[in-house]
């Protein structure tokens, strides 16, 4: 199944708790299935995975039952780049379709992909409807037994947080998810780390 989380449009600006809920996510199904092989595009902590990176592509292709991480997808293969089979805008020619094909095949290999994007318009539009599941996240805070909508990226320290995920298939309703306690997951990845891109968009 292939997962992109994203923000609310309006709230684009804001850390909403999306590399969060897809690293806890991650860290949930792997300690379900210990023999599933992580890759992630963004470094993890504490748990074995393989970084996803071009030079690696056909590793993470070909191998089966695999975890993978794309973060800020958007920001690797821009939302206007045209994706082509023999694409020379990349360190490896095509990398842009390969990456759709394995997204078009992960059942067959029963993979997992968790994609993050600031909106669903910021991803490429081949990859974004590739994506059987949207999930829009929301950063709330817990004050006293209200939960409030966090209106910034850098909150106060004494903020606990809450993520409310909504998810979607193919942008239909489908329901809201529980509420997603992001705490015990920040020690395993840098929310300050910075993607880089796989391909020059001119």
């Amino acid at each position: 199944m292939n997962y992109l989380y994203i923000g609310k449009p309006s709230d684009d600006n804001i850390g909403n708790g999306k590399s969060v809920s897809i690293v806890g996510e991650v860290i949930e199904r792997w300690l379900e299935d210990e023999t599933r092989t992580i890759f992630s595009n963004i470094s993890l902590k504490s748990i074995p995975y393989t970084k996803f990176t071009p030079d690696n592509i056909d590793e993470v292709l070909e191998t089966d039952s695999a975890l993978v991480i794309i973060d800020e997808i958007h920001a690797i293969v821009h939302k206007n780049h045209k994706i082509l089979e023999h694409c020379t805008k990349h360190t490896i020619e095509g990398l842009c379709y390969r990456l759709g094909q394995f997204f078009r095949q992960v059942r067959k290999r029963k993979s997992d992909t968790y994609s993050s994007s600031q909106t669903f318009a910021d991803t490429a539009f081949q990859y974004r409807t590739l994506m059987q599941r949207q999930i829009v996240c929301e950063k709330f805070n817990l004050q006293g037994s209200i939960l409030k909508k966090c209106d910034s990226d850098k909150c106060p320290d004494n903020h606990e947080h809450y993520i409310k995920q909504t998810l979607y298939k193919n942008f239909n309703f489908v329901r809201e998810l529980p509420l997603f306690d992001p705490s015990p997951y920040y020690e395993y990845y840098d929310s300050y780390e910075i993607v880089k891109g796989w391909v020059t968009y001119e």
